[in-house]
């Protein structure tokens, strides 16, 4: 079922998200009527930091490859969800990655 979740910015304001879950967290009323808000336990910012660390990690092995990628692209989803932040969303039950690399020839053909 889909609720909202409002996220406090950290420089001011709240970023409301669509989620699909039903965490026991504080709900508050939004204007005037009875759709409940479950507020976010941390600021958007700090939620998003923890796929940062997912992202830099993936770039960082990416990186170490004995002939490493001249691009590397990372795609993931991210769910948002009021009690635990951001998460990676998954496909299926796996987590859901999807990773390009690319690998362009020398002008001199090398």
């Amino acid at each position: 079922m889909a609720e909202l979740a409002q996220f406090p910015l950290s420089g001011g304001g709240v970023l409301v998200v669509e989620t699909d879950t039903t965490d026991p967290v504080r709900r508050v009323m939004r204007g005037g009527t009875s759709e409940a808000i479950a507020t976010a336990t941390d600021t958007f910012e700090a939620a998003l930091s923890k796929i940062r660390y997912a992202a830099e990690g993936i770039l960082s092995q990416l990186r170490s490859l004995a002939q490493p990628p001249d691009e590397v692209e990372v795609e993931f989803g991210v769910k948002m969800n009021a009690e635990t932040g951001a998460i990676i969303a998954k496909a299926s039950t796996e987590a859901n990655f999807k990773i390009n690399l690319t690998w362009k020839k020398a002008p001199d053909g090398k």
